[in-house]
């Protein structure tokens, strides 16, 4: 028999030990018995777990304590730390029914804090809308849409990255509307590398455009989803744009950014950069190549282009 488990430590104890024992019958019963808790630590704990061992059987439980924490939800669970974690291990067993997402996507949850209030539903939303976006929901793009505006960051960032992985027509459309009419730099960047992976050719020229903006956090932005796309052709914009980007702050980044593509042109590049540049844009180079220190041979082209420097 089981022993039984009665503080909240003890059971964030058990289930930190069963977190690092492979998945067995009985490991899933346990599981499943710590997700009907009401103490929304522990059925936060239980979620992730099965959601690492892809605990497809579980997934009613999952679906049943999300529920139970709809109700009251500021007090039965404070910083939505039950649903985060059911939706997470939701999305990861690709849960196709979409009236859990559906709930999700619409959840505001204000809670007291000094001074006022805050809404700490921001991620339940976001991922609300991964969620829909991986079922055969036919409106998920209709009812994510709305998240684009959302007051929360996280929010609208989490509707960017559905809207991008969803696949649906129009999206990219949305997506570029999205960043024609602005944002935050961080929301922005997911816009602009959510369409380098939907529409790699069509997208390059659009976020390059983004290099050339007044506020340097969105060139830096669009700079390096440019580098982290690994498109081969984003190399000249790259290049391009350092070599008429005179004074700007956005130059270090843009040579992170090439380094980022990870392709031989745009280290040959910066190596030449390193012994043939102006002293600032040799620095810039040498930091932007620290990303590949664990490379002996690069580091070797590395320590002789620096040796080379200003023959």
């Amino acid at each position: 028999m089981a022993r039984k488990i009665s503080s909240l430590e003890e059971q964030l104890d058990r289930l930190a030990e069963l977190r690092g024992q492979p998945p067995s019958p009985e490991g899933r019963a346990e599981v499943a018995r710590h997700l009907n808790s009401k103490m929304n630590l522990v059925a936060s704990k239980a979620a992730r777990i099965a959601g690492e061992w892809q605990a497809a059987e579980l997934t009613p439980n999952l679906v049943a304590a999300f529920d139970r924490f709809m109700v009251k939800p500021e007090t039965t669970d404070k910083r939505c730390a039950a649903k985060i974690e059911i939706l997470k291990a939701l999305c990861k067993l690709e849960y196709p029914a979409p009236s859990v997402f559906r709930r999700a996507v619409l959840h505001v949850q204000m809670e007291p804090t000094w001074g006022g209030s805050v809404d700490t539903a921001a991620e339940v939303r976001a991922l609300g809308a991964m969620g829909l976006a991986q079922t055969d929901c036919t409106e998920a793009l209709e009812e994510v849409l709305p998240l684009l505006i959302d007051r929360e960051r996280d929010a609208r960032i989490g509707a960017v990255r559905a809207i991008g992985a969803s696949g649906l027509p129009g999206g990219v459309l949305l997506l570029r509307l999205k960043a024609l009419t602005g944002d935050e730099p961080e929301v922005l960047g997911e816009c602009f590398a959510a369409l380098l992976r939907a529409e790699p050719a069509k997208s390059l020229g659009f976020v390059a455009k983004f290099l050339d903006h007044d506020e340097e956090a969105i060139a830096e932005a669009a700079a390096l989803a440019l580098g982290d796309s690994r498109i081969e052709s984003a190399f000249v914009v790259l290049r391009t744009s350092f070599e008429r980007s005179h004074g700007r702050p956005v130059r270090r980044t843009l040579l992170l950014a090439i380094a980022l593509l990870r392709r031989e042109n745009a280290i040959d590049y910066l190596l030449d950069l390193v012994q043939n540049g102006e002293s600032q844009a040799a620095a810039d180079a040498v930091a932007a190549l620290a990303m590949y220190e664990q490379d002996p041979n690069l580091q070797e082209r590395l320590e002789r282009a620096r040796k080379a420097q200003g023959r």
